[in-house]
């Protein structure tokens, strides 16, 4: 029998509830094992505190890519393209004006004025 709308809102909230649960116990697990590993071996806390670290991070890195970094990356790109079309054009208008000095000193040259 299909659920309705509450009861599949109700469902997803169990799950979300579930994975909180899950994450909450994890952590605390996690932070567990590397208190008991800094208390055997001291030299690793720094390794295994660096590690949780980004265990916790990679939670939010999705956020902060999309949120910060995405934003940060697009306005490089934009300004990269308008440098190189600017670049582009300046290039233009300089061949441009080497072709008509290559133009002019090669007529000259054809019709002797270099002589003088």
């Amino acid at each position: 029998m299909p659920k309705g709308p509450k009861e599949s809102t109700n469902s997803a909230r169990e799950a979300h509830q579930v994975e909180e649960d899950s994450d909450g116990r994890s952590l605390l697990t996690s932070a567990a094992l590397i208190g008991v590993g800094a208390l055997i071996e001291p030299e690793l806390f720094a390794g295994m505190a660096i590690g949780a670290g980004i265990v916790l991070a990679s939670k939010w890195m999705p956020n902060i890519i999309s949120g910060v970094i995405r934003p940060i990356a697009k306005t490089a790109v934009k300004a990269g393209y308008a440098a190189f079309t600017t670049t582009q054009e300046v290039i233009a208008e300089v061949t441009e004006e080497v072709e008509d000095m290559m133009a002019e000193a090669r007529a000259e040259h054809e019709s002797g004025e270099h002589l003088h």
